[in-house]
C-alpha cells in the first residue's frame, strides 16, 4: 500500500542522475585546511582533518539529499559492526589531473561529490542488494576511476533541474536518453554517461524494475478504493519526490519522476525544494 510513509520499504536503495544543488559556501574547516595547506591532498586532508572530513560529509549528504551524485542509490551508513558505510567522496574532475591543470582538485568543494560504492563493497549495509561480485555489475565512480572523461559526460552540479533527462524500460528497468526532453546539445552526453558510469549495470536493472513494479501496485491499488488517477499520481509524486523533514528524498528520483509523468513535473515546479 502506498500509505503516507516509505511508499517502497522493501525495494533496494538505488537508481539514476538528478541534478545537485551544491552549498555555496564549502564547509568551514575544509576551507580554513585548504587556506593553509592549498598544495595538499585529499588524502593528506581526510586523515589528518577528522572533523573536517566529518564536516564535509555531512555537508554532501545534505545537499544530495542522501542520495548518490551517479546512481541515486539512497546513501547507508554503516550500523553494525564489520559494515562500512556505502558512501565515499568523489572528485569529479580527477586528482591526478591536478598538476596537468595547474589547479588543486583535491581540496576543492565544488569538486566533490558523494557516491555509492558502486556494488564493488561486500561489507556495506544489504549487500544482497548492494554488492555484486561480477565486475560488469559495477557503476557510477568504479568504472570512472581516474580517467579524464569529464568533457565526456554529465556533470551533475550542472545539468537542468527541471528537465527530465532520462526514460525507462518498464519491463527491464534499462535506462535511455529521453530524446523528448533532453535537450539536444546534452543528448551525446548523457548517453556517454550511461556507457561510461555503467547506469545499466543488470544489478541497477533489476532494482528499477522493482521500483516501476512497486509503483504500478501502489497506482492499482489506491484506484481499487475508488481515487482519481490524477489525485493519486500526485500523492505519490509528493511523497516521493519530496525530501522528508531530515532532508531526504527517496531513491530512484529520476525513475520515479519519469514513471509519474507531468505530476511529477508539477510538483518539481512547485515545490519550494530545489529538486
Amino acid at each position: 500500500a502506498c500509505g503516507y510513509g516509505y511508499p517502497y520499504a522493501s525495494v533496494p536503495q538505488e537508481a539514476l542522475m538528478k541534478r545537485v544543488y551544491k552549498s555555496k559556501e564549502e564547509p568551514e574547516l575544509l576551507r580554513q585546511y585548504r587556506l593553509h595547506n592549498p598544495e595538499e591532498t585529499w588524502e593528506h586532508f581526510r586523515r589528518r582533518c577528522r572533523k573536517g572530513y566529518k564536516q564535509v560529509r555531512e555537508a554532501i549528504l545534505r545537499d544530495q539529499h542522501g542520495l548518490c551524485a551517479y546512481c541515486e542509490v539512497g546513501i547507508k551508513l554503516a550500523e553494525e559492526e564489520g559494515e562500512v558505510d556505502d558512501f565515499r567522496v568523489e572528485h569529479f574532475y580527477p586528482k591526478n589531473a591536478t598538476q596537468e591543470h595547474g589547479h588543486n582538485y583535491h581540496l576543492d568543494w565544488r569538486n566533490l561529490l558523494g557516491v555509492c560504492h558502486g556494488g564493488s563493497q561486500p561489507y556495506v549495509p544489504d549487500p544482497e542488494w548492494r554488492y555484486s561480485s561480477q565486475k560488469r555489475d559495477r557503476s557510477c565512480d568504479v568504472p570512472k576511476g581516474g580517467r579524464e572523461i569529464t568533457n565526456y559526460i554529465l556533470n551533475p552540479l550542472k545539468i537542468p533541474g527541471k528537465i527530465r533527462l532520462f526514460r525507462y524500460a518498464e519491463h527491464s528497468g534499462r535506462m535511455y536518453v529521453d530524446e523528448d526532453t533532453c535537450p539536444k546539445d546534452l543528448q551525446g552526453k548523457a548517453r556517454s554517461t550511461i556507457r561510461e558510469l555503467n547506469l545499466n549495470a543488470p544489478r541497477l536493472m533489476r532494482m528499477r524494475r522493482e521500483v516501476i513494479h512497486t509503483l504500478e501496485d501502489q497506482i492499482s491499488e489506491e484506484l481499487s478504493k475508488g481515487r482519481n488517477l490524477d489525485e493519486v499520481l500526485e500523492m505519490l509524486a509528493t511523497i516521493c519526490l519530496v525530501p522528508d523533514y531530515n532532508g531526504v528524498t527517496l531513491p530512484f528520483f529520476s525513475v520515479i519522476r519519469w514513471y509519474l509523468g507531468e505530476a511529477a513535473e508539477e510538483v518539481i515546479r512547485s515545490s519550494g525544494v530545489k529538486l
